[in-house]
């Protein structure tokens, strides 16, 4: 919170030294997260994540299935003995202990291949923000989230999250077609 206080102030500060310095100010906003899940390398890293989170879940319901299995024959081994009944708990209870591991490991991998796919999706939209404000002769572009902050201003202040699913997709055709 504080720090989005500090960056709200900060361009209040910039927006008043630059009034000062000419009449009028040109301002743009972009929705990434918008921009991240519209664009098409966007919706193909989805597909492609939620393809393997479709993977990861069949191989753990399959696990799952074994130990209730063997859950299931240790409560029905009557006959088994002492021994032969703990061998197999202590069989089900590591198989338990090993698909929680795994669970865990494998959501680990899954956030991780998010957070690389994401990552390299907003450095690209960044640079595409930038060029569009050189190009458009913006002085300030924000983020909707700090636009949020921004309850007034007498310029006028642009949408430029379409523009940049835009070039972006162009940019990612471009790159496919090489």
């Amino acid at each position: 919170m504080k720090i989005k206080f500090l960056i709200v102030t900060s361009l209040i500060m910039l927006l008043s030294l630059s009034v000062i310095a000419q009449e009028t100010l040109k301002v743009g906003y972009v929705n990434l997260n918008k921009a991240l899940n519209e664009s098409s390398e966007g919706r193909r890293s989805k597909r492609v994540l939620q393809a393997q989170k479709e993977q990861v879940e069949k191989s753990l319901a399959l696990k799952k299935l074994e130990i209730e299995s063997k859950s299931k024959e240790l409560q029905e081994g009557l006959m088994l003995s002492e021994a032969t009944k703990a061998q197999k708990r202590n069989e089900v209870e590591e198989l338990k202990k090993a698909f929680v591991t795994e669970a865990k490991q494998e959501e680990a991998l899954l956030r991780k291949d998010e957070a690389r796919y994401t990552q390299k999706i907003f450095e690209d939209l960044v640079s595409i923000v930038q060029k569009i404000a050189a190009a458009e002769n913006y002085d300030v572009i924000l983020e909707v989230t700090l636009r949020q902050g921004l309850l007034y201003s007498k310029y006028t202040v642009t949408d430029i999250t379409d523009k940049v699913i835009l070039e972006y997709d162009k940019l990612q055709n471009v790159k496919s077609s090489e």
